[in-house]
């Protein structure tokens, strides 16, 4: 059976989806979702249509405002433009840094500040009452600092961009990311196991900001700490809807809990395959595996909906990120991801792993400017000046108006394809920080630049057009893609055998970084 869903045009207004659809498109979602899981449905609960939500405070928390939509309160907003923060490296926060001192801190890489509120705001959930009906949200600071940021709907389009290759999808976007300047991701949802482990690296770094912008508050975005099966481990407000998980959710949800037993972590080769079988719908075959996903994901997104109050419901695609829940199941699949690697002898702080997750946020960032241009961050300020081989030989290459090779890899702040920055508004010493030793996204087993050794410098075999007889092996979280960049139209490369030699001396020297 398939099914095509894509919202009229004339029930949008103002850019806002009216709460009908929103409506509607739950249950065409939980529909879905429910003929593909293992069967398990949120308790329908009771109520008529119609009325404003209210937000009111709950016996462990606070809310606070009205109306349609659930707009909450007001906040100041950190913003997507970089913020100073020392991050929490415990969490696994940010990617490499560069050492340019003239640019503010980048909040993909060092996290973010303590938001004002976070003195103030209270413990746990917030109630949502509407029609009857009462859903549970995260505190109003938050909803409104994610409102702010395009939170909600980057989180969508985030889904949808990875929904361009098929399955119509791709069609309920609401600003056609698909044919936007954010590049369209290889890795298509569901797809690839390099979707699983871009699925799981992505979260992370929503639940990572949001514990750093209210560290008092961490409970509010920390999952469940084994897979709930007793009403006694929900929240107050659902005990008395609990229904009990079918067979096959307990026996998959049992694998997941107990990762780590050498029998369960044998099925998974990799991360992207393990964050494959926990996101997508049940019974979908995974690559490289003889495993079929499991389809928890779907089972505890629609294990609570309130069918008459979805303004901020689990199944409610656009806003589902404003749900409590969403951060307790969230919370959960991201605790099984770090036991599998644990088990895997990987650690929090790899840096493989930090870079990964920054390139989530970039990506997230880049698709709330599409939805709202004014979210574009304001300029980092002038460069020092710098000097070395790379600043004054290398980096023109990149630059130059014939290979345009800064074109698509520019700044963080842009998105960059590949997360790949060679020029623009950063510095040259940023620059050679994020190359030097770093794991190459399209280029399997490669890191991007290996001081001394060229020829097992991923950059170089691109820019030379050797990429293709490299030996790349693809992987979980790196692709194999071997064709030259830049190219001509004839399929060459577009760098000449000087700037080659030039490129190729910089990294035998041992890609020393620029001096200020």
């Amino acid at each position: 059976m398939r099914i095509n869903v894509q919202a009229s045009p004339s029930i949008v207004s103002s850019g806002r989806i009216s709460q009908r659809t929103l409506g509607v498109l739950s249950c065409v979602t939980a529909f879905l979702l429910a003929a593909c899981g293992s069967g398990d449905l949120g308790a329908d609960g009771t109520g008529g249509g119609g009325g404003d939500g209210t937000i009111t405070p709950s016996p462990t928390g606070s809310g606070a405002g009205t109306g349609v939509g659930g707009g909450v309160g007001a906040s100041s907003s950190t913003g997507i433009p970089a913020s100073s923060s020392t991050g929490d490296a415990a969490s696994g926060t940010g990617g490499s840094s560069g050492t340019g001192s003239s640019h503010p801190k980048d909040h993909c890489v060092d996290g973010f500040d303590p938001h004002p509120s976070d003195a103030m705001m209270k413990d746990g959930p917030a109630e949502y009452t509407k029609n009857g009906q009462i859903d549970l949200t995260v505190q109003p600071e938050v909803i409104a600092w994610m409102e702010e940021n395009e939170w909600q709907a980057a989180h969508f389009e985030w889904h949808s961009i990875r929904r361009c290759g098929g399955g119509g999808f791709g069609g309920m976007s609401r600003v056609n990311i698909c044919n936007s300047s954010v590049p369209v991701p290889a890795d298509q949802e569901c797809k690839t196991t390099g979707d699983g482990f871009q699925f799981l690296a992505m979260h992370r770094h929503m639940i990572q900001s949001l514990k750093q912008l209210w560290p008092n508050h961490k409970e509010q975005f920390e999952g469940f700490k084994k897979f709930p099966t007793t009403a006694e481990e929900l929240p107050e407000q659902w005990r008395a809807d609990f229904r009990p998980w079918s067979a096959t959710t307990l026996a998959n949800a049992k694998i997941a809990d107990e990762i780590d037993k050498p029998e369960n972590l044998s099925r998974f080769p990799d991360e992207g395959a393990f964050g494959m079988w926990l996101q997508c719908f049940a019974g979908q075959a995974i690559p490289g595996t003889s495993q079929s996903a499991s389809g928890l994901h779907g089972d505890l997104h629609f294990k609570w909906v309130r069918s008459n109050n979805t303004d901020h419901g689990l199944g409610n695609q656009f806003t589902n990120i404003d749900n409590y829940m969403f951060w307790k199941l969230h919370g959960w699949i991201d605790n099984v991801w770090e036991k599998y690697r644990i088990a895997k002898g990987m650690s929090p702080d790899d840096q493989e792993l930090k870079d990964a997750v920054a390139a989530q946020c970039y990506e997230m960032d880049a698709i709330a400017r599409v939805i709202n241009p004014s979210l574009e961050p304001e300029p980092e300020g002038p460069v020092g000046p710098e000097s070395g081989a790379f600043h004054t030989a290398v980096r023109p290459i990149f630059e130059s108006s014939i290979h345009k090779c800064s074109g698509c890899h520019a700044a963080p702040s842009t998105g960059p394809q590949a997360g790949l920055s060679l020029g623009g508004d950063i510095s040259s010493a940023d620059i050679v920080a994020g190359l030097v030793n770093k794991p190459s996204r399209g280029g399997g087993q490669f890191r991007l630049v290996v001081p001394g050794n060229p020829d097992q410098s991923w950059l170089y075999l691109k820019v030379a057009g050797t990429a293709v007889n490299a030996g790349c092996r693809p992987s979980a979280s790196a692709s194999c893609n071997t064709g030259v960049m830049p190219q001509a139209a004839d399929g060459k490369p577009t760098l000449t055998s000087a700037e080659l030699a030039t490129l190729r001396q910089w990294i035998q020297d041992g890609a020393p970084a620029p001096t200020p």
